[in-house]
């Protein structure tokens, strides 16, 4: 081969070298592209999933603050079960149960949220919703005994103020009125400045009241 042609041959070198540099570049600029955009549609679904998601818990929350009745709430369970708004309504669902007296109803709908939430912040709220429906179905000593225990086990607990006026409550029913006061009485000596004291004061004048009626009408 004569000195020309190996000039050529020379001379080509760099631009095949430059064609085939530019070729692994598109080659790699189009992975880049196919991986950027798995990523932009892994993200984009993300952000679809979690903007419905907040959709549904926006208008779960909505239609609790606006539920008045047993109907509202259950469908606020029918058509987002998954929400936390959902959990609440079965809580309020067992009040309006409670509030019209239906007790069974009720502690079925409370035992239904201790069974599928135990360890939701509001199970307490659930379980002084039983002791509540017991006494309201006239089970007052075990209701006394439910109430005493729940106090007890609680002590720190936010309800536990509840459950000790409930156990006063249900020694009042059963005449024993003395420790009825004294379940009172000591808790204002506990908490001095308890937000309960103007309640505690007003049942314990009740209580009074009540101790001082004949047992037997004359």
């Amino acid at each position: 081969m004569d000195t020309a042609e190996n000039k050529t041959l020379n001379d080509a070198q760099p631009e095949m070298a430059g064609l085939e540099t530019l070729k692994d570049s598109a080659h790699e600029l189009k992975n880049w592209l196919i991986t950027a955009g798995l990523a932009a549609v892994i993200v984009l679904a993300i952000f679809l999933y979690r903007s419905n998601r907040d959709a549904h818990e926006e208008k779960a929350s909505r239609m609790l603050g606006e539920a008045r009745n047993v109907q509202a709430l259950q469908a606020i369970l029918s058509q987002y079960p998954s929400t936390p708004a959902a959990r609440l309504s079965i809580l309020q669902m067992a009040k309006a149960q409670y509030d019209n007296n239906d007790f069974t109803a009720a502690q079925a709908t409370y035992k239904e949220f201790l069974s599928k939430y135990p360890d939701h912040p509001m199970a307490g709220i659930a379980e002084l919703g039983l002791i509540h429906c017991t006494e309201g179905s006239g089970q007052t000593d075990q209701a006394l005994a439910a109430f005493t225990a729940f106090a007890t086990r609680n002590k720190d607990h936010f309800l536990a103020p509840v459950a000790l006026f409930g156990k006063a409550r249900c020694l009042e029913t059963l005449k024993r009125h003395k420790e009825a006061k004294a379940v009172y009485e000591d808790f204002l000596v506990s908490h001095p400045k308890s937000e309960w004291q103007g309640d505690i004061e007003e049942a314990l004048k009740q209580l009074d009241r009540a101790a001082r009626k004949p047992s037997v009408a004359l």
